[in-house]
């Protein structure tokens, strides 16, 4: 007798897992995920959710160049076009670059160069990298800070 109730009770349950596991994706993605849409920037730490006012928007959506004072005396000026690109003007030179993977920040990766920067407005971090033959980032060429 138990079996009998038992058997039809496991096959529903079975059958709802099987259609559980179909239906889609309708939850968004994380912020700062790697499928997300937008790439992470080195938000605050605290758990506080950054102010968004025209100093703090995310460079990343910006069109217009973004300058860095560099350590070594030089001016970085940066433009992403979107969330997946950069071009990075550096000693007169533009450094097309695309989105890479990051644990922090947003890392942006071209032929010989990588543009790290962490955070966004007055002050925020960016790293210009030699970028390495094998893929890895390189030798750090200058340390800046957003103007």
């Amino acid at each position: 007798m138990l079996r009998r109730c038992f058997a039809p009770a496991l096959a529903g349950a079975i059958a709802l897992i099987a259609l559980a596991g179909c239906a889609p994706d309708t939850l968004p993605r994380p912020e700062g995920s790697a499928a997300s849409a937008t790439p992470t920037t080195g938000g605050p730490v605290g758990g506080k959710p950054a102010r968004h006012d025209a100093q703090t928007t995310n460079h990343a959506a910006q069109n217009s160049a973004i300058d860095y004072d560099c350590n070594n005396g030089s001016t970085i000026s940066a433009r992403y076009p979107d969330t997946n690109h950069a071009v990075v003007r550096y000693q007169g030179h533009k450094l097309p670059m695309h989105i890479a993977i990051s644990a922090d920040g947003a890392r942006y990766v071209g032929k010989h160069y990588e543009w790290w920067t962490r955070g966004t407005g007055r002050g925020a971090k960016a790293t210009l990298f030699a970028h390495g033959d094998n893929g890895s980032t390189g030798n750090a060429i200058t340390v800046c800070h957003q103007q």
